[in-house]
């Protein structure tokens, strides 16, 4: 669950490193995948299968 949450921070500080519009509460996501522990995850699969949350914590692989 870490590495997605990992993948997921790295993918929105991409986007909005790269001047793209931030996303807004309600909006829909890009589809994207990232690496997990139980292999490759795709949003678009995710979505299938019922509601995605998509949580990001700063700090969360920081020490302290």
């Amino acid at each position: 669950m870490k590495k997605i949450i990992q993948a997921v921070t790295v993918f929105f500080s991409t986007l909005l490193a790269s001047n793209a519009v931030a996303l807004q509460v309600g909006d829909t996501a890009p589809d994207f995948s990232a690496p997990s522990t139980k292999g490759e995850i795709v949003l678009s699969q995710l979505v299938k299968q019922g509601p995605v949350v998509l949580a990001i914590y700063y700090a969360d692989f920081t020490p302290g």
